[in-house]
C-alpha cells in the first residue's frame, strides 16, 4: 500500500476542527522565516491527518511565562497575520495575560471586536483563581467567545501560575455564563476531569499526551457528549495521534463527529462561520 493510501485510511470520516494548535515559530522546532510559511507548513501537516480548520495562538516567539502587554500585542498580531495567509483555516484566538487585567481588555476590544478573533486564550500566568481573570472572563461573555484556559496536574508540581483543574473549577463557577476550554485532557487526568464535572460551562480538550485507553470514554460519560472537543496542542503533539484518541474508541460515530467537529463549532461566535456537520 502506497504511503498516501495508508494516511487516506487514517482519516476521519468527518473533516476535523481543531482547537488548540499554535504556530511553529512559538516554540524553536524549527526556523520560521514568516507568518506565512508558518501557516503553509502547518496546513500542510494537519491536512496529512484530515484537520480542515484551526483554532490558533500564538505565545510569542519566546515563549515567556509572563508576557509583557507588548509580547501579546506581538503574540495576536502574527496569528493574524497566519489567519490572513489562510483565512478559511485559521480561527484565530486572542492570547491576554491576567498580570495585566485593563490591558488584557483593551487587547481583547482589539482582536475580538476589532480584528474578530474567535476566542481568547490564557497560559500560566497566573492561575484560574486570580482575580485578574475576572474582568477578562466578564469581556469573553459580553463578546460571547469561548475562553481556552491551559490546565494540568504534574507529578513534579505545577508552575508557580499554572492551572490545576479544580482552579478551573472555580473560575467556571465565578463566571456561569462564560464559555470555558479547559486544556489537555491527559494532562489533567482522571482526577481532572472529575473535579470539572460538575461545572457545566466547562468543556475539555483532548490534547495533553498520547493516547491512553479509556479515557475519552470516561470524559464523555462523566462530562456528557457535548463537552469534549478535539484539540491537538500542535505542534508539540501530531495532529493525527490526538485525533487517534477519539477514533480509535468504541464511541458511536456522531458521538466522534461531535468531538471533532461539531461541538467546538457550537462554542465559536457566528463570524467565524463553521456550519455544523
Amino acid at each position: 500500500m502506497k504511503t498516501a493510501e495508508f494516511r487516506d485510511k487514517l482519516k476521519p470520516a468527518w473533516p476535523a476542527l481543531d482547537v488548540h494548535v499554535h504556530p511553529l515559530d512559538c516554540f524553536g522546532l524549527r526556523a520560521i522565516s514568516s507568518p506565512a510559511e508558518d501557516a503553509d507548513l502547518i496546513i500542510e501537516s494537519a491536512r496529512r491527518s484530515g484537520v480542515e480548520k484551526m483554532c490558533l495562538f500564538s505565545l510569542h516567539t519566546t515563549c515567556p511565562r509572563e508576557p509583557t502587554v507588548a509580547q501579546l500585542i506581538e503574540s495576536n498580531d502574527y496569528a493574524l497575520a497566519m489567519r490572513d495567509h489562510a483565512p478559511d483555516v485559521f480561527l484565530p484566538f486572542c492570547y491576554v495575560n491576567p498580570m495585566f487585567p485593563d490591558e488584557s481588555v483593551a487587547e481583547i476590544d482589539r482582536c475580538v471586536d476589532g480584528a474578530k478573533m474567535c476566542g481568547i486564550k490564557l497560559w500560566v500566568a497566573r492561575r484560574a483563581t486570580n482575580i485578574g481573570l475576572n474582568p477578562i472572563l466578564e469581556k469573553a461573555v459580553e463578546c460571547d467567545v469561548p475562553v481556552l484556559q491551559h490546565a494540568w496536574i504534574k507529578t513534579t508540581g505545577n508552575l508557580v501560575g499554572e492551572s490545576f483543574p479544580s482552579d478551573v473549577a472555580d473560575l467556571a463557577r465565578r463566571h456561569p455564563d462564560a464559555k470555558i476550554i479547559m486544556a489537555h485532557m491527559n494532562g489533567c487526568g482522571l482526577r481532572g476531569i472529575e473535579d470539572v464535572a460538575h461545572c457545566p460551562n466547562i468543556y475539555m480538550d483532548t490534547s495533553g499526551g498520547d493516547p491512553d485507553s479509556g479515557i475519552t470514554e470516561t470524559a464523555v460519560a462523566t462530562l456528557g457528549p457535548n463537552r469534549v472537543v478535539y484539540g491537538s496542542d500542535a505542534p508539540i503533539r501530531h495532529f493525527g495521534v490526538q485525533l487517534g484518541k477519539t477514533l480509535g474508541t468504541t464511541l458511536p460515530d456522531d458521538v466522534k463527529r461531535d468531538i471533532i467537529w461539531n461541538n467546538t463549532a457550537r462554542l465559536l461566535p457566528d463570524w467565524a462561520g463553521v456550519d455544523m456537520i
